[in-house]
């Protein structure tokens, strides 16, 4: 199950900053779901995928007894329904934030490893030269500090899934996508906010370039969204459905995979294409230089 509630930034910003919203944004997505659920009353569903950032509060073994993830735990268990969400929490070593992914099971318990960004928005999550230069920080104070994750060194597990774990444009970089086939992940899955974007072009750029990485990899995606766009595509390619873009949405699918997939031949001769492409450039500067100097 895809939920896509629609949070605009102004209230996420207002949640983070700890001025109210939060029990707003978190009753949405549990009404929304609820709907969702009556809607298919004799559809089991596996679990429920809310988007990057959904839970309006910090998750993580630590702040379990705090009062949202305690609200959470109840409401999973009372449906039975587990979920993956992506919440803030934090680096322990280094006491910044993370944007982060949570397996959560049908009781609420948090189903360990869990996933936390890695490619991190420069000048959004973090600003570049700031480990050399600290002090730019102060030129630039509103941009955020985040913890940088592991990169895709560990797949999310549940109920016997091994899923691929993207965050928002870390779907973009091809070599992310795939060290997390290598890994063995039997589907991506994809949780993205680009509500600040509007609705023109970005969030259908963004969608095409994330789905191509399951194309190339032959991997089900799913991918759920803030604002849209959110979907389901098969390895195939083949989307089942689009959400609209700004609109509150779910979309429940059955999603066929293959429990222990192959590599593709893309995955096998990953710098094939690159190594082409550089070579025929360089091709092209040396037969340039030689013309030039047989003119003179």
């Amino acid at each position: 199950m895809l939920v896509q509630v629609t949070t605009e930034n102004s209230e996420k910003r207002a949640a983070e900053l700890g001025r109210g919203y939060s029990g707003e944004i978190f009753k949405r997505y549990i009404t929304l779901t609820d709907q969702a659920l009556a809607a298919h009353p004799n559809t089991h569903v596996d679990f429920a995928l809310w988007p990057e950032t959904a839970f309006p509060a910090l998750l993580g073994d630590e702040f379990t007894a705090y009062p949202l993830p305690q609200a959470l735990a109840q409401y999973q268990q009372a449906r039975q329904l587990a979920l993956i969400t992506g919440a803030y929490s934090i680096e322990p070593r280094s006491q910044l934030i993370t944007n982060s992914l949570f397996v959560l099971n049908k009781d609420g318990g948090i189903v360990a490893p869990h996933y936390s960004k890695s490619i991190l928005l420069a000048f959004g999550e973090y600003i570049p030269g700031e480990d050399l230069f600290p002090e730019i920080r102060d030129w630039l104070p509103a941009t955020g500090h985040f913890a940088r994750g592991n990169g895709p060194t560990e797949l999310l597990g549940w109920n016997g899934y091994k899923m691929g774990a993207q965050i928002c444009y870390e779907s973009l970089f091809p070599h992310f996508s795939r060290a997390l086939a290598q890994l063995g992940a039997q589907f991506i899955v994809n949780v993205t906010n680009d509500s600040w974007y509007g609705s023109w072009q970005e969030p259908y750029q963004h969608l095409y370039m994330t789905l191509a990485r399951g194309v190339e990899f032959r991997r089900p995606v799913l991918r759920v969204t803030n604002t849209g766009i959110s979907t389901v595509a098969l390895a195939s390619g083949d989307i089942l459905e689009r959400s609209p873009v700004h609109q509150p949405w779910t979309g429940i699918y059955q999603v066929p995979y293959l429990k222990n997939p192959s590599a593709t031949f893309y995955q096998n001769w990953f710098y094939l294409v690159p190594g082409l492409l550089w070579g025929s450039l360089l091709v092209v500067l040396a037969w340039g230089i030689y013309h030039k100097r047989r003119l003179r």
